[in-house]
């Protein structure tokens, strides 16, 4: 995933920390802010996922409080679907990770903003640009949910 690929979000979310590998060996000489936010996750070896309006490697977007804690979570159970698929990893999250790598962009809480709406905000735009969640989530966050007739 480049910075590019998140220019879907750059309208509602232009202050994204960065770009790293989830799965790099010196993960832990970095790791990402304590505080609340979103975060982005996407193929890191090129591989392209098709969407209803276009291709994307952006396969999951999510939430934390703590996003420090949430990425290293997500970490070590794709490093664990890397060796095992069973019932523990079988999110698609994970599966997709362990597959195709996990780039990851986070996107930190701007003082009181609320998580859920920082990530509800990020899909609404992955939706408006590729007519699609993204594939590895499973649920519309309920303030952006379309409703049915």
């Amino acid at each position: 995933m480049k910075d590019f690929h998140l220019r879907f979000c750059l309208s509602t979310q232009d202050w994204y920390t960065r770009l790293f590998d989830l799965l790099a060996d010196d993960y832990d000489d970095d790791p990402p802010t304590s505080s609340g936010g979103a975060y982005v996750l996407g193929t890191s070896d090129g591989t392209m996922l098709t969407y209803p309006w276009g291709s994307s490697p952006i396969f999951y977007i999510g939430k934390a409080n703590d996003l420090s804690q949430r990425l290293f979570t997500h970490r070590n159970h794709i490093l664990g679907a890397v060796e095992d698929h069973d019932e523990r990893y079988w999110w698609p999250r994970y599966q997709y990770g362990a597959a195709f790598g996990a780039t990851c962009a986070y996107y930190s809480r701007n003082g009181p903003q609320n998580v859920q709406n920082i990530e509800a905000g990020l899909i609404r735009s992955f939706y408006e640009a590729f007519g699609s969640i993204p594939t590895a989530n499973s649920h519309w966050p309920k303030e952006i949910r379309p409703s049915q007739n």
